[in-house]
């Protein structure tokens, strides 16, 4: 095992960041921090090493954002934000100069408000989705063969998915469905099933200390559950992520459990799955956020204690830990 003892810090950032989210390069990351009336979402790109990171884009919105999820870029620079107050904010790239065809104001990292898109109003507002009035837990879009929907959970208890009216222009959304996924604040944890040629679209949610795989059924038009996992340690679900298939005989998904990281294995008819826990690997403090690599050979834990383990299965199926990467809190100025 290895360890890595290493921090790159954003000293632009506005404050301390409530959410950060990846674009699928891995090259591009949107964080969003509390300000004096809202919210402020900043974007970095990295242009070359893993150090070279830099502030694109920056806008202000009046509302509480505490999630943030990246569409496919199939659709274009598309970023949708959860909030505190129950709405999904979606903003998108515009290419297009600003009039008169001079540099941008603001490029260099200065903060616009909402309707000016921000970042030198690379980035505008798209969509205003209401959901209700409980806050965001989750967020996520759905695989790109999907089409471009977008899912969220709720902290009452219910999953809602958008879908965009049309996916190169998604500033008209409709709703998709909506599912009860179990009772006000137990729910943690929102995934979607990567796409498999002949599957239809799944979802896994965090319902207290049980997962729910729900399974779109196109000729009722509805969600049917099609697997419920118990945890088995009595600690709510708080983050999963499910790996590519890429031909596997079963499919892999990761469980954020109290301490625990769970693993478990999926297989047989999609309309029934048959689950079995692999492996339990305990950490010292709780996990948040847990993920797949790009292969989903590798599996990563992020934990409140400011670590991220990282685990790959050996020739005998035993899950060991490759990395343990450590940051450290920032200075006190």
């Amino acid at each position: 095992m290895s360890v890595v003892e290493k921090t790159v810090e954003l000293p632009d950032i506005s404050g301390p960041a409530v959410d950060a989210a990846y674009d699928v390069s891995g090259r591009r990351m949107a964080t969003c921090v509390p300000s004096s009336s809202g919210s402020i979402v900043q974007v970095y790109e990295c242009a070359s090493g893993p150090d070279s990171w830099s502030q694109v884009a920056a806008w202000e919105t009046d509302l509480q954002v505490n999630q943030l999820t990246w569409a496919h870029p199939e659709y274009g620079r598309v970023l949708a934000g959860g909030t505190t107050s129950g709405s999904l904010l979606v903003w998108g790239q515009v290419p297009e100069v600003q009039p008169g065809g001079g540099a941008v104001p603001g490029a260099g990292g200065g903060i616009e408000d909402a309707n000016g898109g921000g970042g030198g109003a690379y980035y505008q507002p798209l969509a205003d989705l209401s959901c209700g009035t409980a806050p965001c837990r989750a967020l996520c879009f759905a695989p790109r063969q999907s089409g471009l929907l977008l899912a969220a959970l709720l902290d009452d208890g219910h999953v809602v998915v958008h879908v965009a009216d049309e996916v190169l222009a998604p500033r008209a959304w409709s709703l998709h469905s909506k599912i009860r996924a179990g009772p006000r604040d137990h729910c943690g944890g929102l995934c979607w099933r990567p796409f498999s040629p002949g599957v239809p679209p799944m979802l896994c949610v965090g319902s207290g200390p049980h997962v729910l795989v729900w399974q779109y059924v196109l000729a009722m038009h509805s969600w049917q559950i099609v697997a419920r996992i118990e945890t088995g340690n009595g600690q709510h679900v708080s983050t999963l992520h499910w790996a590519t298939p890429l031909g596997r005989p079963v499919e892999l998904l990761a469980v954020g459990s109290g301490r625990d990281l769970l693993i478990y294995s999926l297989s047989g008819d999609t309309s029934a799955l048959k689950v079995e826990q692999l492996e339990a690997l305990e950490h010292d403090d709780a996990v948040w956020k847990v993920e797949w690599d790009l292969w989903g050979n590798q599996v990563a834990a992020a934990t409140e204690g400011q670590e991220v383990h990282v685990y790959k299965p050996n020739l005998v199926g035993e899950w060991v830990e490759l990395a343990w990467v450590r940051g450290r809190e920032p200075e006190e100025q």
